[in-house]
């Protein structure tokens, strides 16, 4: 595939109406996506893979100095007309060359899950990508945020009024729960239970799970429920959102969280923080204090232990200092 910089693929200026049109079978896909319950952070991954590539064939422009190269795609199989891998690769390479491998690499997994159904539902006999490998991945870590920071953070969300009760009680839920962004946000007040302080998330694969949280989390969770009642003016209901926005009184999307933890941040002066940084935070915390990982998995939501050793692997050097620290053979026997 193409390195990022290197533009190879060429698109038309409008698309191309004897192309294949792969948008009605998108909508079938997401149809089925929305009666599955399928998380609606998924949701929007996918619908934006298939409606990119179906753009993407509509527009393309085979590459005219290579003699193999198969002509643009007007049926959805077929040995000279049908889509093939082909053009899976120069998708992947377009978004290769726009983007990002860990976006080209999740536009990957989507398509291959879409051209899987495309099968199961009878649509086409085999898939294109049947033999495609996904795109390489860097190994990126996520840097841990420092507790400088998040004192930081903490300070400048400070105060009475409903937007700083709301911004404390999610800085405070997204490190206390280390849960995903879409977990935390796209929840109703019936996932919520104060009482045993655990918030219900739905996970990857769609299974929910229980993440726990501490005291002073639901201490915030609680002023900030408070100023949310008398901030609608009315008793909140377990069908409404769990987050609302201060404009609107909507419920808020993870487009929203991102965008009030950087204006957040600014406040603090510090550098903007990533909501999935407090996840790798959350499991870098519980490792230097030596948590157990068969819970962490448990809490994080992992099926895989492998994650054990990626989430939090920025600052795994300072935890086996510390570690040292505690176990140095010198110091206990010389």
């Amino acid at each position: 595939m193409a390195n990022p910089g290197s533009p190879t693929v060429t698109l038309l200026d409008a698309p191309d109406p004897d192309r294949l049109d792969l948008e009605p079978l998108a909508r079938s896909w997401l149809r089925s996506l929305r009666a599955r319950n399928v998380s609606l952070n998924t949701q929007r991954i996918y619908r934006r893979a298939a409606m990119d590539l179906t753009e993407f064939i509509q527009t393309f422009v085979p590459d005219p100095d290579d003699p193999d190269a198969r002509p643009a795609p007007t049926t959805l199989e077929g040995a000279k007309t049908g889509l093939h891998r082909e053009h899976i690769e120069a998708y992947m390479e377009h978004v290769l060359e726009r983007t990002s491998p860990g976006n080209a690499h999740q536009h990957f997994r989507t398509l291959r899950t879409w051209f899987t159904w495309l099968v199961d539902e009878e649509e086409m006999d085999r898939s294109p990508m049947r033999t495609l490998k996904p795109p390489q991945l860097p190994q990126v870590e996520v840097p841990i945020i420092p507790d400088e920071d998040i004192k930081a953070l903490l300070k400048a969300c400070a105060g009475k009024d409903f937007a700083a009760r709301r911004d404390t009680a999610i800085v405070m839920m997204f490190l206390d729960t280390g849960g995903r962004l879409a977990e935390v946000t796209e929840r109703r007040q019936a996932a919520l239970d104060l009482n045993i302080n655990v918030l219900h998330v739905m996970g990857k694969g769609s299974r929910e799970r229980p993440a726990p949280f501490g005291k002073a989390t639901a201490v915030a969770m609680d002023r900030y429920l408070r100023a949310a009642a008398k901030y609608m003016g009315r008793p909140l209901e377990p069908t409404d959102p769990l987050w609302f926005t201060v404009k609107r009184r909507e419920a808020m999307t993870v487009w929203g969280m991102g965008k009030m933890l950087k204006r957040r941040c600014a406040l603090a002066g510090i550098e903007p923080i990533h909501p999935h940084q407090f996840r790798h935070t959350f499991a870098h915390l519980w490792k230097l204090h030596n948590g157990n990982e068969d819970a962490l998995m448990r809490i994080m939501g992992w099926s895989s232990r492998e994650m054990l050793s990626r989430y939090g692997s920025s600052a795994g050097q300072a935890r086996a200092r510390q570690q040292h620290n505690e176990l140095s053979p010198g110091d206990r026997l010389g």
